[in-house]
């Protein structure tokens, strides 16, 4: 515990030298559910139309951000803590609106200004760091210098209420998404199409060619992408080896979204990953009015399969085993009076095959997602949480979260069904998070601690405990926008 409370006071040390600090997504002001709602940047202010291509540039508009992020883990007995510092900087530029047509760049920036060592295996367990080298680049965890990397760069007409956008971007699905809870979030390249022009109705889709992951410094290929983050084993233990292995033309997103009536909304979606995979998800959310407060009730269910050969016609070598299908459902009862809400969450993945979507392109969106870990990759699921959210009319802004959950695995050793040998555990979440006014208006923190604690068999083996259960986390985060 001495460890870890020097971790955190080195945490405390460290940001205020960097209090100019902005989030890239929603994740830090939603810690307990995690999900996407906002953009990184806000939309532009003014919407007047130029005349001419000068008068779209000088009325153009920048937005800047910067986040300083602590994180330090305190792992149980003697095996291995970690702690790091991050401060990511960046910038984003959009024209006026010219005739209906935009254009935009961004770019963003991070440095490590502190940490032990994140690359080198502990020769005690063989174990690396799992969480704090997301601050940086996990595909180079030994770098220290300033690194970066072009995430913006699009084409966009608005008719109507529809836009269509070309080029790189920041893309907000149930599957794909943003997945921010670092220092820059996930783009996407291609085309991106959202039609509004049916009241109460929206309908999107798209081709997506390249992604730009969190926690990496390059552009890749849909293909290439995959495999960037740890690829747990196959379905006979062996380390999967589809990362660089893998062939796809890209990824097509198809949805819709209803409103039906105040309380009620539908939503359907279908990922095409060619060659890869196909994943379908629908969700449906209604209310009603309880007395002083109103009560809600959603379910989602997803169903996937393999595409052809999975990306490979190796088996060995490919991302989904052919003939793979996976079911999971979701549900959510909550209630809101005043300043509460509270939550009970429930999810079942069947144990037809693994759930499986790329840790690359974003996290999934079922309710009992607590930050820090996830359900993706497993079959034989069963998983409960209680979520609770309190907001302080005296302090505006200032909101409070707590959840806890079960979360019951195959065992390590199932590895059909347990894809990164995570055995059941039982999560802990506590934040606050606070908006800043007055002379420090734009500045917003959030402090989160997480505790995770073992539920099941791990047969002494220091690969199914480390960063995995029996942990607590502290993260600190500023965040500025400007």
């Amino acid at each position: 515990m001495n460890r870890f409370l020097r971790f955190c006071a080195a945490g405390l040390l460290l940001a205020p030298a960097a209090a100019r600090a902005q989030q890239a997504e929603p994740a830090p002001t939603r810690p307990v559910t995690g999900r996407n709602q906002l953009l990184p940047y806000p939309p532009p202010a003014d919407t007047v139309q130029a005349r001419t291509l000068a008068d779209a540039f000088g009325r153009g508009q920048w937005h800047g951000r910067v986040r300083n992020y602590f994180m330090a883990t305190l792992n149980q007995g003697d095996r291995p803590d970690y702690y790091a510092n991050g401060l990511g900087a960046g910038a984003r530029f959009e024209t006026a609106p010219l005739h209906g047509f935009q254009l935009g760049v961004g770019g963003f920036f991070w440095a490590n200004l502190a940490s032990n060592d994140l690359a080198t295996p502990d020769p005690a367990t063989g174990a690396v760091s799992r969480f704090e080298v997301g601050l940086f680049d996990v595909t180079a965890p030994a770098r220290r210098q300033l690194t970066g990397r072009p995430e913006e760069l699009f084409a966009r007409y608005r008719w109507r209420q529809s836009v269509a956008t070309f080029g790189r971007q920041l893309l907000v699905t149930p599957l794909l998404n943003p997945q921010d809870g670092r220092l820059s979030p996930n783009y996407a390249q291609g085309l991106w199409l959202e039609f509004n022009e049916v009241k109460n109705t929206t309908l999107t889709a798209g081709w997506l060619t390249h992604m730009a992951t969190r926690s990496t410094s390059e552009w890749a290929s849909v293909a290439n992408s995959l495999g960037l983050y740890p690829t747990g084993v196959d379905d006979t233990g062996k380390r999967a080896g589809y990362a660089g292995q893998l062939s796809s033309r890209g990824l097509g997103i198809v949805g819709a979204s209803r409103q039906l009536g105040p309380r009620t909304r539908v939503q359907v979606w279908n990922y095409y990953a060619d060659k890869l995979f196909n994943a379908t998800m629908a969700e449906a959310t209604t209310g009603w009015a309880v007395g002083a407060g109103q009560l809600s009730l959603s379910g989602q269910y997803h169903y996937q399969r393999t595409v052809g050969n999975g990306g490979n016609a190796d088996p060995r070598l490919a991302y989904s085993a052919p003939g793979r299908q996976a079911h999971a459902l979701s549900a959510r009862l909550g209630y809101q009076r005043g300043p509460w809400s509270v939550s009970a969450n429930y999810t079942r993945i069947t144990r037809t095959g693994r759930f499986l979507f790329p840790r690359e392109w974003g996290r999934e969106p079922f309710y009992t997602f607590l930050p820090r870990e996830r359900e993706e990759g497993f079959g034989g699921l069963a998983a409960a949480a209680l979520l609770a959210g309190r907001t302080f009319a005296r302090v505006p802004g200032l909101k409070a979260e707590v959840g806890y959950g079960h979360y019951y695995l195959p065992d390590v050793r199932d590895f059909a069904l347990n894809k990164y040998g995570m055995p059941s555990y039982r999560q802990l979440n506590a934040s606050v998070s606070y908006p800043f006014g007055g002379w420090a208006r734009g500045l917003r923190g959030q402090l989160l601690y997480i505790y995770k604690g073992g539920l099941g068999a791990t047969y002494g083996e220091a690969r199914y405990v480390v960063n995995k259960v029996d942990l607590h986390q502290l993260n600190l985060i500023l965040n500025y926008d400007f």
